[in-house]
């Protein structure tokens, strides 16, 4: 099996692309949610605040959030859960893991599901606040593209990534 890669828009603020670069990297070294072999983070896909287009590609970023929140929620309907009082007889499994990422993107921890990250809020959102200060001074903030690649790790390139899972196969 092949490499495995994953994109994700990264908000923070900086001087300039390097040094925004060099966070970012330096983030993802440092976080245990997530493990990539690799952290590319590409000039020409990235955008400063001054950029016309900075607007419209934080709102497609942060609607890519809430298009893989949709998706996971209309997978627990399909599974029989549409009230709260369904979450009370959840057993771990499949169908946890489901409500354990939906949590993720809704509480600020990143994830292979991130399709945007707010580094400077560790959110998946965006603060009226933080908005004001990226309308007050444009020049430092960032959007970057950020790919993670993981190697093949064996069967399933995802198994480098979900060290939390169990990987016993065909055990029931």
């Amino acid at each position: 099996m092949g490499n495995l890669e994953i994109s994700h828009d990264i908000l923070l603020a900086g001087s300039d692309f390097e040094s925004c670069r060099k966070r970012v990297k330096r983030f993802f070294d440092r976080t245990m949610l997530i493990r990539y072999d690799e952290i590319l983070a590409f000039e020409n896909e990235s955008i400063n605040g001054t950029e016309k287009e900075f607007r419209t590609r934080l709102q497609e970023s942060l609607a890519a959030n809430h298009q893989v929140i949709g998706e996971l929620l209309e997978n627990l309907e399909a599974e029989g859960f549409t009230t709260l009082e369904d979450l009370q007889g959840l057993e771990k499994g499949y169908v946890s893991k489901i409500f354990h990422t939906i949590a993720h993107l809704l509480d600020g921890f990143i994830g292979i599901d991130s399709r945007f990250y707010n580094l400077e809020e560790d959110s998946h959102g965006i603060s009226r606040d933080l908005q004001q200060k990226i309308l007050s001074a444009p020049q430092n903030y960032w959007i970057l593209r950020v790919r993670g690649r993981i190697g093949s790790a064996g069967e399933d390139p995802l198994d480098a990534l979900r060290t939390f899972e169990w990987k016993g196969k065909n055990n029931d």
